[in-house]
């Protein structure tokens, strides 16, 4: 269920007796000017992993690989060999949380922090090719590891 005042497309909702995290949205949220899309992008950022955070702590399971990652490309080096050396590590459902937090917080302050690299006319890119590749990276870990998040609340809350 969304917020009262819906400022986040992200949201926590239940399907059939499970708790689940929206998929992160694709398309840039409604603004007046690039600066209000990139900020309301930056609250989309920490209220997907502060949520995803909080299911994975939920549902307390035991260790497991990342399924999530078996198949993960990102475009930055540095943190294809970040997911590579993940799934040699099985984590708990704690730690997955835990990651999550870890990856999402570095994805929201590599775009927060970046606001004088903002590509006029298309605010959720900076012009450093460099660092874009590791802010879409940080993107897909994050909602990799949401989704293995939501596939372990199914298995834990399943009725």
């Amino acid at each position: 269920m969304a917020s009262v005042f819906n400022l986040s497309r992200v949201y926590r909702f239940v399907k059939d007796g499970t708790p689940q995290i929206s998929d992160f949205p694709d398309e840039p949220p409604d603004g007046i000017n690039d600066l209000e899309v990139r900020v309301k992008r930056f609250t989309e950022i920490e209220n997907f992993t502060f949520l995803g955070y909080v299911l994975a702590h939920e549902c307390g399971g035991a260790e497991k690989p990342i399924a999530s990652f078996v198949d993960l490309e990102v475009p930055d080096k540095e943190f294809q060999a970040l997911v590579v050396k993940a799934l040699a590590a099985p984590v708990n459902d704690e730690q997955l949380g835990d990651t999550l937090l870890d990856v999402g917080i570095n994805w929201e302050h590599f775009v927060a922090a970046n606001n004088d690299k903002m590509i006029p006319g298309n605010p959720l890119k900076v012009s450093d090719t460099v660092l874009q590749e590791k802010i879409d990276s940080l993107d897909l870990i994050s909602e990799a590891l949401v989704r293995e998040i939501n596939v372990r609340a199914k298995v834990r809350f399943h009725k």
